[in-house]
């Protein structure tokens, strides 16, 4: 039955062989688990930095994706994506797309709290949802490929 359906529409299959087939599942899982990890650590150091400790939102943001960068890096490396890859290069990538996902979410948090009003603590959770969909692509497609 699944397979009747997928084969009648070539982007849904495609969509779920690149998510959950083969050894994606396991990927897919992995990250996620890693992914979760990542998002308690760093909300919970971003919550402490801006609630607790009075630091602007945009300052708690940063410093809390800066000290998240090195767990998140190392364990989808050898953990979610078991990569063997040249780590240098993998770095770099993953270097820059830490500057645009750091960008990114600033904006997003700058332009859902200032313009309008929403909670920094809302808008954190939001843009990390989205982060984590177009980080998975990225690490698979092109920072953990094999």
């Amino acid at each position: 039955m699944k397979e009747d359906f997928l084969e009648k529409r070539p982007l849904i299959k495609r969509v779920y062989n690149f998510f959950l087939g083969g050894k994606s599942s396991g990927q897919l899982i992995r990250y996620l688990i890693t992914g979760i990890s990542s998002f308690v650590l760093e909300y919970i150091l971003f919550y402490t930095l801006f609630r607790l400790l009075g630091i602007n939102e945009f300052i708690s943001n940063s410093i809390a994706l800066a000290i998240v960068f090195w767990f998140n890096f190392l364990m989808n490396r050898y953990w979610s994506f078991k990569s063997k890859e040249k780590l240098s290069r993998q770095l770099i990538l993953y270097g820059l797309l830490f500057t645009f996902n750091i960008s990114i979410s600033n904006l997003f948090i700058y332009g859902s709290s200032v313009v309008l009003g929403m909670s920094p603590l809302i808008s954190k959770i939001l843009i990390m949802c989205l982060i984590v969909i177009w980080n998975f692509v990225l690490y698979k497609t092109v920072i953990y490929k094999k």
